[in-house]
């Protein structure tokens, strides 16, 4: 199933769903509209896979639209049993995500080759026989 994306490109990496933003400035309202059409037809591509990741590489501003937008993301996976990770997030974004605890609702990793080693790595909860 391929779908045609404007604000996103999408390619698959060692089994796992890479979405990157092709904009450095995320702050429209119709684009952040756009791109959460966009983010639900994600989530039907990466079922298989089980695994979605999501670079901001090179995105330098985004609106708080955008935050609801990943909330929402971050819901469609859980339903759709798919983890997802966000990787790629510059010092600007980064320190929003922190002041509004973001960090701790998503799994963000430094860079996108930590991130697909962070879904093959177990976690935690296989240490002690319990599923993920």
């Amino acid at each position: 199933m391929s779908f045609k994306y404007s604000y996103l490109r999408v390619r698959d990496n060692s089994e796992v769903v890479v979405a990157d933003f092709q904009q450095s400035s995320i702050l429209d309202e119709a684009a952040i509209e756009r791109i959460g059409v966009e983010f639900d037809r994600l989530v039907l591509e990466a079922v298989t896979a089980k695994k979605l990741l999501v670079n901001f590489r090179g995105v330098e501003y985004m609106s708080s639209a955008m935050i609801g937008k990943l909330i929402h993301l971050s819901k469609k996976c859980k339903e759709a049993k798919v983890k997802l990770k966000l990787c790629g997030v510059g010092p600007k974004i980064n320190e929003i995500f922190q002041l509004m605890k973001l960090n701790k609702v998503f799994d963000i990793q430094k860079d996108e080759k930590g991130a697909i080693e962070a879904f093959n790595s177990p976690s935690l909860s296989n240490w002690f026989g319990l599923k993920s």
